[in-house]
């Protein structure tokens, strides 16, 4: 019953996108961001419901127990996967350097699908995510240095944290590999598949965290150096 949000956040996102580009006259970027500005803020409110309702399962369950135990965990996935299957188009066409993201994103979805566990993990993944995103989107949609310099905070705090929780997650991958399944049901290769897809999302945010900073010092540090000289 689930697998109805996937065609449903496809056909959405895709219909806003065309009314912002056609209806309201706006550029490709704009209309791109103003989608992901959605996404972004419904996922990250999703996912904090998500956690909030089923947080008595967050430290031990989040990884491995199953999907169908976290309803709102599953919706969550599913609305993800349409939004990530239309932007991959954008992706593909306009804006390559995500690609990587994107792809990362939708294996651990799908991933996560086969072996019916990691839902509950990848809620908590979105709504921690979404929070830097989505400054990132009000960003766009309003360059200016404020706006810019709360983006680069929000976006540290948030990739900070979801340092911290992937090492959550990489220790109950490593509790079911060192003591075994216990109550957990998955395919034998779920752990590692798990463990791989939450490094690697890690890695490409860290690397998406750099490349701000760098910008940022460029951006202020380098002029107040250039007029010293």
């Amino acid at each position: 019953m689930y697998f109805v949000t996937v065609p449903m956040s496809f056909a959405l996102c895709s219909g806003l996108f065309l009314i912002s580009f056609y209806g309201l006259g706006a550029m490709v970027e704009q209309s791109c961001s103003r989608v992901s500005a959605f996404h972004h803020f419904f996922a990250m409110c999703l996912g904090l419901w998500a956690h909030w309702c089923y947080r008595d399962h967050i430290a031990e369950d989040a990884s491995f127990g199953a999907n169908d135990q976290f309803p709102y965990a599953v919706l969550l996935q599913h609305f993800n996967i349409g939004y990530f299957l239309y932007d991959t188009v954008h992706v593909a066409v306009w804006d390559q350097k995500f690609m990587l993201h994107h792809i990362v994103a939708i294996s651990g979805y799908a991933t996560s699908e086969l072996a019916n566990v990691f839902g509950l993990a990848n809620a908590v993944n979105t709504w921690i995510t979404e929070v830097g995103s989505l400054m990132y989107s009000a960003y766009l949609m309003n360059r200016s240095d404020a706006a810019y310099v709360t983006f680069v905070g929000f976006y540290t705090v948030s990739r900070l944290y979801f340092a911290y929780w992937s090492l959550c997650v990489l220790q109950q991958v490593y509790q079911v590999l060192s003591h075994g399944p216990g109550k957990f049901s998955y395919p034998v290769w779920a752990p590692y598949c798990a463990a791989s897809l939450q490094v690697l999302l890690l890695a490409v945010n860290g690397t998406f965290l750099a490349t701000h900073w760098q910008k940022f010092v460029k951006k202020y540090f380098g002029k107040s150096d250039k007029k010293k000289r």
